[in-house]
């Protein structure tokens, strides 16, 4: 019986080990800053983080100077649009393009498309922003997603009106690393058949009647 608790204490030393490097992958400091451009609207804005329409002011503010630590995923906004310049109000149409910059620990930039739909006025809203598939995109060993769904759509943002939240809707978004450190992969394939190994033969002692 000595022989069998032995074992299983190295089986439990053993698969920690494991678990402990395959889940210590390099930690990176991202930062990064957005931006948005809206089409459609009015000629005079359209191309620019401003839509206007009869009736509708909606202003994108960009998020600035961001610093996260990644892995784990972390929350973060991508940005925020203000309609406190709605009045009247009416129907949206064209698209809004968000674009992501990221400065460390690699330089890149990627872009999510979304269309505009929906009305609003001053205090009633039905707009929204529908991002496109994929909702998630890498740059290097970093991963930026897009975890606004709102009505339960993978991708949608729904625009409040001036009444609500003093007419600020946020873009959530998720950041993460995408790659471990190769070390911790290499040695994690290592331990892995010595600890399958070392189960097997526990078993065959075990069900062998050998303690």
């Amino acid at each position: 019986m000595k022989k069998v608790a032995r074992r299983s204490v190295c089986i439990a030393l053993a698969l920690g080990a494991v678990l402990a490097l395959g889940s210590s992958a390099q930690a990176d400091i991202v930062q990064f800053v957005t931006t948005g451009v809206f089409t459609g609207g009015t000629n005079t804005t359209s191309g620019t983080n401003v839509y206007t329409a009869p009736g509708i002011l909606l202003t994108f503010n960009s998020s600035l100077n961001n610093s996260v630590n990644v892995p784990p995923a972390t929350q973060v906004s991508f940005g925020t649009i203000n309609s406190t310049g709605t009045t009247t109000g009416g129907s949206l149409g064209g698209t809004f393009t968000l674009n992501i910059f990221q400065t460390a620990p690699t330089a890149g930039t990627v872009s999510f498309a979304g269309s505009l739909s929906g009305t609003i006025s001053g205090n009633s809203s039905q707009a929204f922003i529908q991002f496109a598939t994929p909702l998630s995109k890498n740059i290097g060993s970093e991963s930026y997603t897009i975890v606004s769904g709102d009505n339960g759509s993978p991708g949608r943002v729904n625009i409040a009106p001036p009444s609500t939240n003093s007419g600020l809707t946020t873009i959530a978004g998720s950041v993460n690393s995408v790659i471990p450190e190769p070390s911790s992969l290499l040695l994690s394939a290592l331990l892995a058949p010595a600890l399958l190994a070392l189960v097997v033969r526990t078993r065959r002692s075990v069900h062998g009647g050998k303690i």
